[in-house]
């Protein structure tokens, strides 16, 4: 019996040596003769330590490590204080870290009005001086400060420091509008109650109306101009009301009414521009203000014609 089962376990490791050397050959005859040569076999993978499942989670974020809490025991003097002390009402000294309601008042009195208050946090409890040079620890602070002292990073003072400190008008300045348009008026009064009858009267041509003077000038309003001119008399007005604006102006000049504040915008960036621009800017902002003031006394001598042409049609139909 166990003879038998011998010859049957030969047999059958026979038949599978010879399957093995069946398959080498395809194997050998497919990948050619050379193919022993390059292919190997794969080395085996090196062991790796084992990894905890902690560091894993921290490595992909899945888990964020706190850190653990002091114990505080009670023989700290941290324990003891207070926490009115951070505000500086205890014993002990309080927090630099920690403004109290005085220093916060002051950077909101220097970010809304830009006045005084500029400058680090004060730990002593006291106000700060004014006209400290010290550099603040904030870096806040530093920017504030060096934004309301003129000059920010090294450069010169310039018209955006002067921006949101406007100075309010002096009662000269308030009242020079008033004088334009009160100059204009009497020099169009001027001339339409004694230069217009002088050069009516040395006319011998003109055309005697009816109703004297304010006839002449009624007539402007109610009808077309004649073939033969206007019904009142040329006069140099107009070189009058020139040497009048030439007047006004050179007093602007000269008695210093003639500063231009800049908008807050532009102020800013004044200082920041090349040397000619700032200049160029600054007198083309005057020039635009003397056009400004030139059309509003052309506008009241408008007015002033207009007033008299209807003031003589009133008095020309009542006499």
């Amino acid at each position: 019996m166990s003879s038998a089962a011998a010859r049957a376990e030969a047999r059958r490791k026979a038949i599978l040596n010879r399957g093995t050397d069946r398959l080498a050959k395809l194997t050998t005859s497919a990948r050619g003769e050379d193919a022993p040569a390059f292919v190997h076999d794969d080395p085996p993978l090196p062991s790796l330590p084992p990894v905890s499942k902690r560091g894993l989670e921290n490595f992909l974020g899945e888990d964020s490590p706190l850190s653990t809490p002091p114990i505080i025991t009670s023989s700290s003097p941290a324990s003891r204080s207070s926490g009115f002390d951070a505000f500086g009402l205890g014993g002990s000294p309080p927090d630099p870290s920690v403004w109290s309601q005085e220093q916060q008042q002051q950077l909101l009195n220097a970010l809304l009005g830009g006045g005084p208050g500029l400058g680090p946090p004060n730990t002593s409890g006291t106000l700060p001086a004014t006209g400290d040079n010290t550099t603040p620890d904030d870096p806040l602070m530093a920017i504030m400060s060096s934004m309301g002292q003129g000059g920010f990073g090294g450069l010169p003072k310039g018209p955006a420091n002067t921006a949101t400190s406007e100075k309010p008008k002096s009662r000269i300045q308030r009242l020079m509008p008033l004088v334009h348009v009160l100059a204009v008026w009497c020099l169009v009064t001027f001339f339409a109650v004694w230069k217009e009858p002088e050069a009516f009267v040395s006319n011998a041509s003109a055309a005697v109306l009816p109703g004297g003077a304010w006839r002449r000038w009624a007539e402007l309003g109610k009808q077309q101009v004649r073939d033969g001119g206007w019904s009142v008399q040329a006069m140099p007005f107009f070189w009058a009301f020139v040497s009048l604006e030439l007047a006004l102006h050179s007093f602007h000049i000269f008695s210093g009414l003639d500063a231009t504040q800049p908008p807050m915008l532009l102020a800013m960036a004044l200082p920041h521009l090349p040397k000619p621009l700032p200049s160029i800017i600054i007198y083309g902002l005057k020039y635009m203000r003397m056009a400004g003031t030139l059309l509003d006394d052309l506008a009241a001598v408008v007015f002033a014609l207009g007033f008299i042409v209807f003031l003589a049609g009133y008095l020309a139909g009542w006499a």
